[in-house]
């Protein structure tokens, strides 16, 4: 697979190392507005919280890894260090 090329990839999130932060969930509101907004773009496919554990799940359609690493590096949970990403799965669509 070509990481430098147009791909998707399924992102798993969990709990950040800050997840005791008493304004977490404003930080959590932001990453859902942020991927909404990304959405809107038609880079995120489906994005849903996760039923049985505190996380989110995101599927994107991306240009590149770098692009990825942009995405990443703007999301505002994993910014406050509340969210954290445990899988990256590439995928082709």
């Amino acid at each position: 697979m070509n990481y430098g090329a147009p791909h998707g990839v399924l992102l798993f999130f969990k709990r950040g190392k800050n997840w005791s932060r008493e304004d977490r969930t404003a930080y959590l509101a932001a990453q859902t507005a942020f991927y909404g907004q990304l959405q809107q773009q038609g880079k995120v496919l489906q994005t849903s919280r996760l039923v049985h554990e505190d996380g989110l799940f995101v599927s994107l359609s991306i240009s590149s890894d770098t692009e990825l690493s942009i995405i990443l590096a703007n999301d505002p949970a994993i910014q406050a260090g509340v969210s954290q990403v445990i899988h990256a799965v590439p995928v082709m669509f």
